[in-house]
């Protein structure tokens, strides 16, 4: 009983370890996030480095600050991503779970457990930016924008009555606040030159839950053997820096340029674990059972005479954001001015007069955006706990007598660089007053199927959006102060994620068990290299993988947009 009560503790680590993909930092390609932010951005299906005409240029391309009108903006993409899994049972499973459709594990047929899918909750992503015209030629700009992603998401505990839910070792709760106070500046530096650059400071606070194993062996049964963990951690400085450009070769022609950098990020906090949390009895309301470990207490929440959790900052979370950059082409027809009957019409004062208005100098434009994101660098989201020379965890987990925190909880991930090709565009039915605006991208995939997961939407992916801007002058008819109204909407297409669905031996990522080696008897722990067993295999991991079979996305985003130009 001693040693299942140690398996039991190690399984807290495994809510943690896969929680963390829920956390979102990234924009363009990143496989991190879904589409873009900002109004004209997300409704020309991102393709805009080269246009760059509202304060949100801040973050999106520095450049296009220079030459811009004094201007106030805040937009809102409501998100709602719409993930579905059906977890296949893998060949090698030991477990008994009795959510499967037969109760014989052996049998193909019974090798699926019910679809389920994460609550369709709108997620609203605001974004604030003012840009400032100090001159002709120089613009400033404070933005506060988040990543472009659902920051929370919620899957059943329960399927089936009191079953525990399939998906419960990848992802039961994700809560996240993240955001990146940008200060940026825009300068023409010859005519038709501009170049830019911004500084980010980043802030995120994540909040993660999922389930582990606290046994790795035959006949366990699920709903009296895994525990509910929670990871809450914290970042209140993660620096990076966007720089741009846009040159206009032409009076109609703009090309531009755009790379962001950030720090990786590196937050720290605690754990909470809750052992026996999938019984019937839960279900039934009755958590009189349920025992609890909290990393934040000096005595690990359970009442002991030890101060082995400390001051607490116990789980260490550390996972690369990719590099990204973008290529731009713009071609824009400038507006012909109608004049007095009999006399020749005018042309709208030309780009190389410094200030940048697409709404009243052009009649149309279309973009052609190329991005590309150093997905490939995200290959592994650490996760630790404190720990010993040997590798064993050294932090107990209240309720299992002798468990503890595994102190390697990392999850693989192993991405892949993503390129990417958008096309949208403006027309300005009214001039000076009504601009509708459309766009389309596509995606290669950076999802390396044997670790798909319900995280991240990192398949494959094509979307369109759609919308418009009306301004509307306010004040005197010499005053250039007006309210701009913007509404959109875009929905992303991804391909199917399907890794084991017709191969149950198929490669997958492990869960994370109560026990350092499976079998326990056979195969200890390798004294030469404390994180492996004799075999070769990771510690505390089962010998099955938990993510095998389909995974479906697809996201919808409503936009709105208001901005105040003095």
């Amino acid at each position: 009983m001693a040693s299942s009560n140690r398996l039991r503790s190690l399984f807290v680590l495994s809510s943690v370890s896969v929680g963390l993909l829920a956390a979102r930092d990234a924009s363009a390609s990143n496989v991190l996030e879904v589409g873009e932010g900002g109004s004209e951005q997300m409704q020309r299906g991102g393709a805009w480095v080269a246009r760059a005409s509202t304060p949100n240029a801040a973050y999106y391309n520095p450049a296009g600050l220079a030459g811009q009108d004094t201007k106030l903006s805040l937009d809102i993409n409501v998100i709602v991503q719409h993930t579905c899994m059906s977890r296949v049972y893998a060949a090698g499973d030991t477990t008994t779970e009795p959510a499967l459709l037969s109760s014989d594990p052996t049998d193909p047929r019974s090798a699926l457990f019910p679809r389920v899918c994460n609550d369709l909750a709108p997620f609203p992503n605001p974004q604030i930016s003012f840009a400032y015209r100090v001159n002709e030629r120089l613009g400033l700009a404070i933005s506060l924008l988040g990543p472009n992603a659902a920051g929370k998401q919620k899957w059943p505990e329960f399927v089936n009555g009191a079953n525990p839910a399939p998906q419960r070792y990848l992802l039961l709760k994700a809560d996240g606040l993240q955001f990146n106070p940008t200060l940026a500046v825009g300068y023409e530096v010859i005519d038709n030159l501009r170049i830019g650059g911004s500084f980010q400071w980043g802030i995120a606070s994540l909040h993660l839950q999922n389930a582990s194993m606290a046994l790795n062996a035959d006949n366990t049964r699920p709903d009296q053997n895994d525990v509910r963990g929670l990871v809450q951690v914290k970042q209140f400085f993660i620096p990076g820096f966007t720089l741009g450009a846009i040159y206009s070769a032409t009076p109609q022609i703009d090309i531009a340029a755009w790379y962001k950098w950030s720090a990786p990020i590196n937050a720290t906090g605690d754990v909470v674990a809750d052992s026996n949390y999938f019984s019937k009895a839960v279900q039934s309301g009755d958590q009189s059972g349920v025992k609890g470990t909290d990393t934040s207490a000096a005595d690990c929440g359970y009442g002991q005479a030890t101060n082995i959790c400390g001051s607490g900052k116990n789980a260490t979370i550390k996972a690369t954001i990719p590099m990204e950059a973008k290529l731009g082409f713009r071609y824009h027809k400038p507006r012909v001015i109608p004049t007095p009957e009999g006399e020749a019409p005018e042309a709208a004062p030309p780009a190389s007069s410094h200030r940048r208005d697409p709404m009243s100098q052009d009649a149309w434009d279309a973009e052609l955006n190329l991005t590309w994101a150093n997905n490939s660098a995200l290959d592994t989201f650490k996760i630790r706990f404190p720990g010993n020379a040997n590798g064993d965890g050294v932090i107990p987990v209240n309720g299992i007598a002798g468990g503890t925190l595994p102190p390697n909880a990392d999850v693989p991930k192993h991405f892949k660089d993503v390129f990417g090709v958008r096309v949208g565009g403006d027309y300005n039915v009214l001039p000076d007053q009504l601009a509708l605006r459309g766009g389309v991208f596509a995606e290669s995939s950076g999802q390396n199927q044997q670790y798909q997961s319900v995280d991240f939407a990192g398949a494959a992916r094509f979307g369109f959006a759609l919308g418009g801007t009306y301004r509307l002058k306010v004040g005197s008819p010499e005053s250039k102060s007006a309210l701009e109204f913007s509404l959109g909407y875009g929905h992303i297409f991804f391909a199917k994620q399907d890794q084991g669905a017709n191969d149950r031996n198929a490669a997958g990522v492990s869960g994370i068990a109560g026990v350092a080696c499976n079998p326990t008897g056979n195969n200890p722990a390798n004294p030469q290299q404390p994180d492996t067993c004799t075999d070769g295999k990771q510690k505390y991991r089962t010998n099955w993988p938990v993510n095998l079979g389909t995974i479906w996305n697809s996201v919808n985003t409503i936009n709105l947009g208001v901005a105040y130009r003095f």
